[in-house]
């Protein structure tokens, strides 16, 4: 099955992007809530090890929200 063939509606493919992109999104805002929020909100910062968790989840947070929006809006299809 290709993808971009589906043109019934909203489509599977662009819900399930469209779903893929919204994680991304909340991965890499909570995240992103979680490391700044010491240094700029007055709060109290992370230990050592759960920054560095943080971290890394904010990056997989970033890389599912760019896979999942190129995949939805066709970015490099050649369309």
């Amino acid at each position: 099955m290709r993808f971009r063939n589906d043109t019934r509606g909203i489509g599977v493919a662009r819900l399930f992007f469209s779903l893929v992109t919204s994680v991304g999104l909340g991965l890499a805002a909570g995240t992103a809530f979680l490391i700044v929020r010491g240094p700029f909100f007055a709060g109290p910062s992370l230990a050592p090890f759960p920054m560095m968790a943080a971290l890394a989840v904010f990056i997989v947070g970033i890389v599912v929200l760019m896979w999942g929006s190129t995949r939805l809006f066709g970015v490099g299809t050649g369309a």
